[in-house]
């Protein structure tokens, strides 16, 4: 049971980065939305026209600690954010379990 736990818990996080990346209009937290102000404001873009791709060059780094260069974010706002991702997803989690759990 703990590795099936783990592997579900594995899987919402790959899963996840594809819709962060896709729904940005979903970030309910103030930080997040700040974060991604300043990836929008380096040029980073959702369409990745650029060549400057927004989740994969900007905001996963930030919210992993790393830098990035021409972005500008309060580290405790970067943290805030990335507090606020982790009880998201851990939410997300619940409900999945909680939804497979009745099948």
């Amino acid at each position: 049971m703990r590795k099936f736990r783990i592997a579900l818990a594995v899987m919402a996080i790959f899963s996840a980065q594809q819709v962060l990346a896709d729904d940005m209009s979903s970030m309910t937290s103030k930080s997040c939305a700040t974060v991604a102000d300043a990836c929008a404001k380096a040029g980073f873009e959702r369409n990745g026209t650029t060549g400057k791709q927004f989740w994969k060059d900007c905001m996963k780094p930030l919210i992993l600690a790393q830098t990035v260069q021409g972005v500008t974010v309060d580290p405790v706002v970067v943290k805030a954010c990335r507090t606020d991702k982790v009880l998201e997803l851990k939410k997300e989690l619940i409900e999945f379990q909680n939804t497979t759990m009745k099948k």
